[in-house]
């Protein structure tokens, strides 16, 4: 589940980037990336039990959820000159095409599982649903030689050593030519942990480290990194061109926007009403929980009748009826999709419509 430790981790790999940038790194980028990093992996998994919780389902799911955060780039969060203190400001132009919405979503994702993984007692990698590696199983493939002497160290140590001093080299030709000692290096590494003895590094738990490594730090960093240089240099200038008319549009995702509210207030109901099986299927029969699932779903349901009110209020083109929609949508954001509501209804185009009625 989200939790604030997603939320601290998200900030401490995005602040010293920003120190580092000297605040030219996107901030788009980094609220997809920090949206991802605490809810993307968590957002369907909260309906329904579906493999969408594991690193493969995600990327899969990341595909379709992707498309919101594209879409969003569009908008900014800026000073409201009246009424509420901020607001969604449409600048017309996405920043990130879907392919960097993509690598930037699945970049979150990878790192939220790293919380889940390290940080929730007995939870492991999980690769697919029903197919996960736990971290004594990692630690367990290098055999029963932990922390042994042996003479094979010594080929170890040399390639430790060989590879420290030409990262020196390396480092100042640049990252295409770092990058291939870091290939040799590692694939060589692992050659002879396969194929000679893991007591080449003292028996240390080497294939752990190198899986972590890849899937938590290396591959999120460069997603990341490979989305703010490609939007840098070669930013998107071009303004999005309407496909559909925004008054037809807008009586669909009315219509979108009543299914969302009443799923949410049926939703919120059972655990008003059914608190004891949430309970259950959570694994618990507390009593001071299930009083918890029946405050949390009273709230929700404030929320969820927003947006269905808000909803049905939209095809009367009235500012308070988008303007409760807005809320309720912004705050389902633990649920992914339906931002992209509040999005669509800070439009230029839509908001003149609005306006023109009002």
């Amino acid at each position: 589940m989200p939790t604030f430790g997603h939320l601290f981790y998200g900030f401490c790999l995005l602040l010293p980037l920003m120190y580092y940038t000297r605040n030219k790194f996107s901030y788009k980028i980094a609220f997809v990336f920090m949206v991802n990093n605490i809810y993307g992996p968590d957002i369907v998994g909260l309906y329904f039990v579906t493999p969408f919780h594991s690193i493969l389902g995600f990327l899969l799911l990341a595909i379709l959820y992707s498309l919101v955060f594209s879409y969003g780039s569009r908008f900014s969060l800026v000073r409201s000159e009246k009424g509420f203190p901020l607001k969604f400001e449409d600048s017309g132009i996405r920043e990130l095409n879907w392919l960097n919405a993509y690598c930037v979503t699945a970049a979150g994702g990878l790192s939220h599982f790293f919380i889940d993984q390290f940080f929730h007692y007995g939870t492991n990698m999980t690769i697919w649903e029903g197919i996960s590696i736990s971290l004594e199983e990692m630690l367990d493939w290098s055999g029963l030689a932990y922390h042994s002497v042996s003479v094979y160290m010594l080929i170890g140590e040399t390639i430790v050593v060989i590879t420290l001093l030409l990262s020196l080299f390396f480092f100042m030709k640049g990252f295409k030519d770092t990058a291939k000692l870091f290939a040799i290096s590692t694939a060589l590494s692992v050659l002879l942990l396969v194929f000679l003895s893991t007591e080449t590094f003292g028996g240390e738990r080497e294939y752990a480290v190198l899986l972590c490594s890849a899937v938590y730090i290396l591959a999120p960093l460069f997603l990341l990194f490979y989305v703010a240089r490609n939007v840098e240099e070669k930013p998107n200038e071009v303004a999005d061109v309407p496909k559909i008319k925004r008054t037809t549009l807008l009586k669909i995702v009315a219509i979108i926007g009543i299914v969302v509210g009443l799923f949410y207030v049926l939703y919120s109901s059972l655990a008003i009403f059914m608190s004891d099986l949430i309970a259950s299927l959570v694994g618990t029969s507390d009593p001071a929980q299930i009083a918890s699932i029946q405050v949390l779903g009273f709230y929700y349901i404030t929320f969820a009748l927003m947006i269905l009110i808000g909803s049905i209020g939209l095809f009367f083109k009235k500012n308070i009826f988008r303007y409760l929609v807005i809320i309720g949508c912004s705050y389902f954001l633990i649920f992914g999709f339906p931002l992209a509501i509040a999005f669509f209804l800070c439009e230029k185009e839509v908001k003149e419509i609005f306006n023109k009625r009002d």
